[in-house]
C-alpha cells in the first residue's frame, strides 16, 4: 500500500489552543506528579515493603474490580458526549448506571473470593480486602467523570481536580497512616477519600457550567452506549490489568515483600506515562471531530512524545540510584534496578499509547484492544519462563515484553491504518524542534500578556 505524502510541519502541529492546552496539563500534571512521588514516599517509610506488598494487593483488586464493574461504559459515554449524540446529562447518567450495577454485582462476586483459599487473598488480611470493595465503584465512578471532562476539552479543570485528588489523598495517609497508625486500611481509605473528592468535583463543574442535571438514561440510551462499550471492553479489562499483570502474577507466587518492592517499583516508573496521558487527552477530542482521525496530528504528537519520555527516562536512569533509598528508604534500594528494566518498555508505549485516541475517534476500539490482549498475552507467557530464573528481575522483564509486543503492534496497525510512513512516528524532524521553540515562546509571551 502506498504511504501518503507528509508534511511534518503541515496539519499535524497543534493550533496556539492546542498548545496552551498542553501546555497546562502538562504543569499541572507535573505537580500531580511531585504529589504521587510523595505519596510513594509517605506509604513506603510507613508501611515497608511487607505492608507496601499487602497494600498493592488490595489496590489491585479494587480497580481490576471497578474496571470490569463498569463495562467499559466510561469510555463509550465520553464516545457519545464528545460526538454529540448525547448531552452531558444523558452522558453522565447512562456512565453512572453502568457503574453502579456493575458495582453491585462486582461486590457480590467478590465477597466468596475474599474468604477462599487463593493463594492472592493471602497476602492481605482479609478485613483490608473488604475495604477494598470501596475502591470498585469509587474508581470506575471517577474515571467516568475525568473521561467526561476530557471529551468536553475541560483540561485546566481535569488537572485541578487531579491535584485536589491527589492532594486530599496525600493528607488523608498523614493523618490515618501516621498519625493514627491505621496501616494498609488507612492507606486503602485515603485512596478512596481521594477518588470521593474527584467524583465531587467533576459533577460540581458540570452541573455548574456544563448543564449537567440529574435523570434516568432511557433504554435506547443503555443500549447504544452498551453497544459502542462492548467493543471497547476488552481493551478496558486490558488496561484494567494492564500495569498490575505483574504484580498480580507474583500476588500469586511471591511474598508480601517482594510484591511491595515490585508495587513500588511499577508505580514509580509508569509516572513517566503522565506526558503520554496529556497529549492524550488534548488529541482525542481533535482526532474525533474528523472522521479520518487527525493521523497527521496523531503522528506529531506520537514522535514528539517518544522523544520527550525518553529524555525523562535517562535523566531517571542517571538519578534514581540516588534519589530511591531517599525517596522509598534504604529498605527500597532493589526498586533501582527494576525501574531500569520497565521503564524499556515504558518508553516504547510512550508514542504507541497515543494511536489509542486515534482508533477511538475513528469508532475502531477493537484495534486497541486486540494490542492490548497480545501485550499481556506476552508477558502472561514470558512470567513462568523469566521469573523463576531471574526473580523480580524476571518480572519486571515480562511486563516490558508485554509492552513491547503491544507497542509494535499498534504502529504497525496504525501505519497500516493511516498509510503514514514509519518515519511519521518515529523519527524527530527538524521542522519538529523549530515548531517546539517557536511554540514555547509565543506560549510565553501569551502567559506574559495575561
Amino acid at each position: 500500500m502506498k504511504a501518503r505524502n507528509f508534511n511534518p510541519a503541515a496539519p499535524g502541529e497543534p493550533t496556539a489552543a492546542g498548545r496552551e492546552e498542553v501546555a497546562v496539563l502538562l504543569a499541572t500534571r507535573g505537580g500531580v506528579l511531585a504529589l504521587n512521588i510523595l505519596v510513594q514516599g509517605l506509604l513506603a517509610y510507613a508501611l515497608l515493603p511487607a505492608g507496601r506488598g499487602a497494600y498493592a494487593v488490595c489496590v489491585w483488586f479494587g480497580g481490576l474490580a471497578g474496571a470490569l464493574a463498569a463495562l467499559g461504559s466510561g469510555r463509550s459515554a465520553q464516545y457519545f458526549v464528545m460526538t454529540k449524540q448525547f448531552s452531558v446529562s444523558q452522558g453522565t447518567s447512562a456512565a453512572f448506571a453502568f457503574a453502579l450495577a456493575g458495582s453491585a454485582l462486582a461486590a457480590a462476586l467478590s465477597w466468596p473470593l475474599i474468604n477462599s483459599d487463593l493463594a492472592y487473598f493471602g497476602n492481605a488480611d482479609t478485613d483490608s480486602f473488604y475495604l477494598a470493595m470501596l475502591l470498585i465503584p469509587m474508581s470506575s465512578l471517577a474515571l467516568a467523570m475525568v473521561l467526561q471532562l476530557e471529551g468536553l476539552r475541560r483540561f485546566g479543570h481535569i488537572a485541578a481536580f487531579s491535584l485536589l485528588r491527589t492532594t486530599v489523598r496525600a493528607s488523608a495517609i498523614l493523618v490515618l497512616v501516621w498519625v493514627l497508625d491505621l496501616g494498609v486500611n488507612g492507606a486503602l481509605l485515603a485512596l478512596a477519600l481521594g477518588h470521593l473528592a474527584m467524583i465531587g468535583a467533576c459533577l460540581f463543574d458540570l452541573r455548574r457550567n456544563r448543564g449537567l442535571a440529574a435523570t434516568l438514561p432511557t433504554w435506547e440510551e443503555l443500549r447504544a452506549v452498551f453497544q459502542y462499550a462492548i467493543r471497547e471492553y476488552p481493551a478496558q479489562v486490558g488496561r484494567a490489568i494492564d500495569y498490575r499483570v505483574g504484580g498480580l502474577l507474583l500476588g500469586t507466587v511471591a511474598g508480601r515483600a517482594d510484591i511491595g518492592l515490585f508495587a513500588a517499583s511499577s508505580a514509580l516508573i509508569m509516572k513517566a506515562n503522565l506526558v503520554q496521558n496529556a497529549v492524550s487527552a488534548y488529541l482525542l477530542p481533535r482526532a474525533a471531530s474528523e472522521a479520518a482521525g487527525r493521523p497527521e496530528l496523531t503522528a506529531f504528537c506520537a514522535r514528539v512524545t517518544l522523544w520527550a519520555v525518553g529524555g525523562l527516562l535517562l535523566l531517571w536512569v542517571a538519578v534514581s540510584s540516588h534519589v530511591v533509598p531517599l525517596l522509598l528508604s534504604q529498605a527500597f534500594a532493589p526498586v533501582v534496578q527494576l525501574t531500569w528494566i520497565l521503564s524499556i518498555g515504558v518508553l516504547a508505549y510512550a508514542g504507541a499509547g497515543l494511536f489509542t485516541a486515534y482508533f477511538r475517534a475513528t469508532n475502531r476500539p477493537q484495534f486497541f484492544s486486540f494490542a492490548m490482549w497480545f501485550g499481556l498475552a506476552a508477558t502472561v507467557a514470558l512470567f513462568p519462563v523469566l521469573y523463576p530464573a531471574w526473580g523480580l528481575h524476571g518480572a519486571a522483564w515480562a511486563l516490558t515484553g508485554g509492552l513491547l509486543c503491544r507497542s509494535v503492534t499498534l504502529w504497525l496497525m496504525f501505519h497500516r491504518a493511516s498509510r503514514l510512513p514509519l518515519s511519521a512516528t518515529l523519527l524527530l524532524r527538524r521542522a519538529d524542534l523549530t515548531h517546539l521553540r517557536t511554540s514555547a515562546l509565543e506560549l510565553a509571551r501569551s502567559l506574559m500578556k495575561r
